[in-house]
């Protein structure tokens, strides 16, 4: 299942608010990112799919974000309620994504028929017991829809638009993938948008300097299968997979210019380079 988009819900305001900064890094290397970009976007553009953002589900008011704040992120102080699905989230916001931690809520509202979705969540919340997996990979698509070689399912949360829905990849059975999930235009980023906004205190200004992700790797466990919706986007590019002890997902940014790593393990199942 999926989560909000934080300018959809009616206690938050957009989060397309970020400032155009990139005249401060030298012409070499903003044309460097740009062709790393291209290259991770146009990739997967040739599937009629992109990356969006991803999330981790975490425990509740997700102390884990300073895991994120220790690693030179800087997080949206909107708490995004997703009424309907149960759930609550945070963000940390770059031009053409976002990282979301996202909890199952007991003060959020729980739409009839949506529980079997909150168990879901508490199951990738409980990951290291449940066996589950707690990442959610979000994605919007490049042009008109295009029929997927597997069944696919939808939900439609109160917290959405009327008449939109989140088209869900992962099978309504599925115990062991990532949540795969595609979200409606009105709900994915925009970075062309986000370039254009003037705004004095940007939600993407992070301390080490991060923009753009321009890479996804998700380490899986050995005894993981891939299911179709896994192979085939993996196959379009959205990300690369290698196999390790447990789930991890290892993002870069920018092209990994500054050669720097930091892992957030144990507190989140995240390795950033940039």
């Amino acid at each position: 299942m999926s989560s909000a988009r934080k300018r959809l819900t009616s206690t938050s305001p957009s989060r397309t608010a970020i400032q155009d900064r990139h005249h401060r890094h030298a012409t070499n290397s903003c044309s460097f990112v740009a062709l790393v970009t291209a290259i991770f976007v146009g990739t997967a553009a040739a599937a009629d799919l992109q990356f969006d953002h991803f999330w981790i589900v975490v425990t509740r008011d997700a102390p884990e974000r300073a895991a994120l704040e220790r690693a030179g992120l800087k997080i949206s102080p909107n708490v995004n309620r997703h009424d309907g699905q149960g759930t609550a989230s945070i963000s940390a916001e770059f031009l053409n994504a976002y990282i979301e931690l996202i909890w199952p809520d007991p003060t959020v509202s729980i739409a009839q028929g949506a529980e079997r979705g909150v168990e879901k969540f508490k199951n990738r919340m409980n990951w290291r017991k449940s066996g589950w997996c707690p990442i959610g990979i979000g994605l919007h698509r490049a042009g008109p829809p295009m029929p997927l070689p597997f069944p696919t399912w939808t939900i439609a949360p109160d917290w959405m638009p009327k008449g939109t829905a989140i088209e869900i990849l992962t099978a309504r059975d599925d115990t062991k993938s990532p949540s795969f999930f595609i979200e409606p235009p009105v709900s994915a980023v925009k970075e062309e948008a986000n370039r254009k906004i003037d705004s004095a205190s940007p939600a993407s200004d992070h301390p080490i300097g991060i923009e753009r992700i321009t890479d996804i790797q998700l380490i899986r466990p050995k005894e993981y299968q891939p299911v179709a919706a896994f192979t085939y986007l993996e196959k379009a590019g959205i990300f690369k997979s290698t196999e390790g002890k447990e789930w991890v997902i290892e993002v870069t940014f920018d092209g990994g210019r500054k050669a720097q790593t930091k892992d957030l393990r144990p507190d989140l199942p995240l390795m950033i380079h940039y």
